[in-house]
């Protein structure tokens, strides 16, 4: 024990409750929390040198200072001279390399090394058979106990020593008792123990001493109310049953002799520990596993795969780690496999909750303490380093077939020194990240349950009379609760508790997205609580994405994603991300075969994120991210746009004034626009929708109009028409009628891809009706040249031809060489189908000309043109040569509907050329690419041509119903010119059909 000085001043610091500091008797008045904050971590770890980073952490944990080094010198520098001016004349606290260090010895008393110098004294009166002595020192060590530790004081950097502390007041509590009893000082215990359960009420060991007690002293019926109230308790706290200890002291007291495994220690069947750490002492066979659910429900392949997993006897300790997010259900599933594995493991099962996601989680050294005292030794008995706790712990399991259960892990650092060596052993770990480090480790991912698992789970717990009585409000249920096993067992309890209500009442309350997470909380059990411990580990850039990414209405995003939203660079916003991947915040869901990893986050995750950014940041700043991650959205679809047209061609665009883009993030598509197109259209699409809805009408409009061409080469109809409809509607409320002009442009030539005329004509005449009354010369001829294609299917032949030429000069003053070439390839077409070969060619040559600067889907789009006018006049060598052309660009481009027009070619070429079989092989296949992409005005003239091959075969049964198929399309389509020409081949086909065909 710390001696006291004969002369000079007494320093006393005290830590076992409030921290005091008193010099002979007198309280020392320190209240600047700094200084309280350093002398609090010094006195902690007494006699050892603390580092200036735990140090300064104890003061400013999260938030250090630009220089924390010279701000603890100063605190340490005002201790120094608050003791001297106290009359302290040692050196109290000397610098020791990393940090500082509290010297102990004659003129310092310290309360916690004189509690645990007592307890040392007292175990060596136990060991000399002097109980009275024992329980004299015992009791002296008690009564310095003002607990809790610094109270008042909270750091987390303390927690480990304090639980330390508070682990060794119960034990010498426990030891305590047990030493009463063994003196028959009953009533002592009762009075001493009815109060100590009520600070820890969670502890079975103590109520076990205090039954024993109590049936001693002839209270029988109290000791058995004890062990009532701590059935239930456990049962409500806990949901488990009561533990070993508890039992058979019952068990002992309904025989008559209240002979418990503490009243076994109280007479002297002491547990030892050799040098060499082998055990002897109770044989009891822990079983610590919470109860099982008898509501368990599903995770068959699970369950076969963990128990396959832990098999003991294998050459190494089987380890299998349940990984998954908050809520998943990964203690339940291990819980209810160890229990089907206690046969297997015959000498006990060990379990611990790691709390590795809490503000506190249990140490390495707590967990092995705990499990030490459960396999019988005393707390005396139990080493102080981690090393020896680990070594001791292996010593004692070696050669036992034991089960351990490690719940809720942080990271391997607190699993790994919790392993056994020996095969015998089994080890079950549940954590939210994947613990690639932890020795032997099998990973099972554990995700939300299937549908039917969900609605089997919420009939169980429910009830399946009133599920079947509302079994598609109970599907909508287990969806609101996005089939995660937490929130579905939340609703089906609270059912549970209200009898009264319908199913569509809980659906009711759960459908606004606002209250959702009130509502899923029922007795303890909270969404939110299990979604703020993987969020209360974060860093705080990392809780800024989090809750940033909840802007996002897109159903998944890629990386890239994360830049604009907190304006910092790709590697950054990459580097973030992964802490939330790590704290299963955010889930990897990349379609198979995409080269491209895309993230989602779970809808409940997904509003917990939004309450964050609403409690958190203001509006402003939302709108801002948002806006950037809009304007990136918008560049990076101009990028893909231009890949297409070959340059800034063929759209009209907002003059509105947008935030910066990073640079780093175009770079990233900059390889392959095409694909990033393909991989992040749903993110076009929603964040068009977003900028509506925020009245962002011009970067809506404009990423609209900019992803037409996107849009129609690959043939996305839904995404075109959403887009544009939620941005007119944008514009009209705001009475942009440029942006208005844009949106009808692109619907009227959405109507005219799908050869819906009745529509397109309309939409065009307004939209060009508006750009002239604008002054927007360039819509204008955008719009005119697609209303002049409506008209050229629809038979005004002349009225088509007028229309492009006058569109042609105001496309040359826009240097738009893409609608140009568009223009001049349309009116050499028309031509050709109305035998004016000679002035088609001339628009060829022009559009040719113009395409040599550009590689876009124009260019391409001119060989075909070039192929039709050679096919048209016979030149059949040449036009195979040119559809060939045609074919290999479209197909590089992705582009279908050219794709189709150069098999349609190639096919009617091999028609002319007697080449029947490959003209009827190319023909069904561009057939079936007009039919995929939904386009009858190029699925009439492959019929027409795969008409003509049957009639080349013979098979002319064959070539009439095609001929009907097509002359039908064309009446549906209103293309009375492709009508006719059906109509004419049919009235060519004379005579009857050849059976067979």
């Amino acid at each position: 024990m710390s001696t006291e000085p004969s002369g000079g001043s007494l320093l006393e610091l005290r830590i076992l409750g409030p921290l005091e500091i008193r010099i002979d008797g007198q309280l020392l008045d320190m209240s600047a929390p700094r200084l309280r904050a350093v002398l609090g971590a010094l006195l902690l770890s007494p006699g050892q040198t603390v580092s200036t980073r735990h140090l300064a952490e104890s003061v400013w944990e999260d938030n250090l200072p630009a220089d924390p080094a010279n701000q603890v010198a100063a605190c340490i520098s005002l201790l120094r001279r608050m003791f001297r001016q106290g009359g302290v004349s040692q050196e109290l606290l000397v610098t020791r390399r990393p940090g500082y260090k509290l010297m102990t010895g004659a003129g310092v008393r310290i309360d916690a090394v004189v509690f645990r110098d007592l307890q040392e004294e007292a175990l060596a009166s136990r060991e000399a058979d002097d109980p009275r002595r024992a329980l004299a020192l015992l009791k002296s060590a008690l009564g310095l106990w003002r607990g809790p530790v610094l109270s008042g004081m909270e750091c987390r950097a303390w927690q480990p020593e304090i639980r330390r502390l508070e682990e060794e007041y119960i034990a010498l509590r426990e030891r305590c008792s047990d030493v009463q009893l063994g003196l028959g000082l009953h009533e002592d215990v009762v009075t001493e123990l009815s109060v100590f359960i009520e600070q820890y009420p969670l502890l079975e060991r103590p109520r076990a001493q205090l039954m024993v007690a109590l049936f001693r002293s002839g209270r029988q019926a109290d000791a058995l109310q004890v062990y009532r109230d701590t059935a239930e308790l456990l049962r409500e706290e806990l949901g488990v049953l009561p533990g070993e200890d508890l039992q058979q002291t019952l068990e002992s007291m309904l025989q008559g002799t209240a002979n418990t495994p503490a009243a076994k220690a109280s007479s002297h069947v002491r547990t030892s520990v050799s040098s060499a750490g082998s055990f002897t002492g109770p044989s009891g066979t822990p079983c610590q596993l919470p109860g099982d659910l008898a509501e368990f429900v599903g995770r068959r392949e699970e369950i076969d795969v963990l128990r396959s997993v832990i098999v003991p006897g294998g050459g190494s300790v089987p380890v299998a780690v349940i990984v998954g997010p908050g809520g998943t259900g990964k203690t339940v599933l291990a819980v209810h496999t160890a229990h089907q594995l206690r046969q297997t493991f015959k000498d006990g099962q060990l379990y611990v909750n790691l709390r590795g996601m809490d503000s506190d989680p249990v140490t390495a050294e707590e967990a092995l303490a705990r499990f030490l005292r459960e396999l019988g030794l005393s707390g005396a008995a139990i080493p102080d380093s981690l090393d020896e706790r680990a070594a001791l712990f292996r010593s004692l399991v070696a050669g036992r077939r034991m089960l351990l259960v490690l719940d809720n892990a942080g990271d391997a650092r607190q699993v790994r020194p919790l392993l056994p060596g020996a095969d015998t052993c089994g080890v079950l770990v549940t954590s939210r990240i994947r613990l690639t480090t932890v020795p032997n480790a099998h990973v099972l991912e554990l995700d939300v349950l299937d549908r039917d698992q969900a609605h089997v789970l919420l009939g169980q717990i429910v009830g399946e009379e009133r599920v079947e009585a509302e079994p598609d409000v109970a599907r909508e249920l287990v969806e609101y609760c996005g089939r995660l096993p937490l929130a579905v067992r939340i609703v089906g309890a609270k059912l549970a508790s209200k009898p009264h209500w319908s199913l569509r009442k809980a659906a009711s309350r759960l459908a606004d997205e606002q209250r959702r997470l009130d509502e899923l909380a029922h007795e303890g059990l909270e969404v939110r609580s299990s979604l703020e411990l993987s969020h209360q580990g974060l860093s705080p850039q990392a809780r800024r994405l989090f809750r940033r990414l909840a802007l996002l209405a897109a159903p998944d995003f890629a990386e890239w994603i994360c830049a604009p939203l907190l304006s910092t660079s790709v590697r950054e916003a990459e580097d973030l991300l992964e802490e939330l991947l790590h704290a299963r915040l955010v889930d990897v869901v990349t379609p198979m075969g995409s080269p491209q990893a895309r993230y989602r986050m779970h809808d409940l995750v997904r509003l917990f994120a939004s309450e964050c950014l609403t409690e958190t940041e203001p509006a402003m700043e939302r709108t801002a991210a948002l806006q950037r991650v809009a304007a990136t959205t918008l560049a990076l679809v101009d990028l893909a746009h231009r890949e297409v047209c070959g340059g800034d061609f063929t759209v009209v665009h907002s003059v509105g004034p947008r935030p910066s883009v990073s640079e780093d993030v175009i770079r990233l598509a900059a390889d392959d626009p095409l694909d990033w197109y393909e991989a992040d259209r749903s993110t076009i699409s929603a964040l068009c929708t977003q900028a509506a809805q925020h009245d962002e009408d011009e970067i809506a409009w404009d990423m609209a109009a900019t992803s037409r061409c996107l849009f129609s080469v690959r043939f996305h109809f839904d995404d075109w028409q959403h887009t544009h409809e939620v941005a007119l509607a944008a514009v009209q409320r705001h009475g942009n009628k440029r942006g208005e002009a844009t949106m009808l442009l692109g619907l009227g030539d959405l109507n005219l891809t799908r050869r819906l005329y009745d529509r397109a004509v309309p939409l065009l005449e307004r939209s060009r009706e508006l750009f002239l009354e604008i002054g927007d010369r360039y819509g204008y001829a955008l719009a005119l040249r697609k209303a002049a294609c409506a008209d050229r299917v629809q038979g005004r032949t002349a009225h088509a031809l007028e229309r492009w030429q006058e569109c042609l000069p105001i496309l040359r003053e826009a240097a738009d060489l893409e609608a140009q070439t568009q223009v001049h390839r349309w009116m050499a077409q028309t031509l050709i189908e109305v035998g004016r070969g000679d002035e088609a060619e001339v628009s060829l040559l022009a559009a040719e000309q113009m395409a040599e600067s550009f590689n876009g889907r124009s260019a391409a789009q001119v060989h075909l043109a070039q192929a039709d006018l050679r096919l048209a006049r016979g030149e059949l060598a040449q036009a195979a040569t040119a559809y060939e052309t045609s074919l290999q660009a479209t197909s590089r481009l992705g582009d279908i509907s050219g794709r189709c027009a150069a098999l349609l070619g190639l096919g009617t070429v091999d028609v002319r050329q007697q080449r029947i079989t490959q003209a009827q092989e190319r023909l069904v296949q561009a057939r079936d690419l007009a039919r995929s992409i939904q386009d009858p005005l190029l699925e009439v003239e492959v019929l027409l041509s795969l008409a003509a091959a049957h009639e080349a075969e013979g098979s002319r049964g064959k070539a009439v119903a095609l001929l009907n198929e097509g002359e039908e399309l064309c009446r549906r389509m209103g293309a009375v010119h492709r009508e006719e020409r059906f109509t004419a081949a049919l009235a060519g086909l004379k005579g009857p059909a050849r059976s067979g065909d």
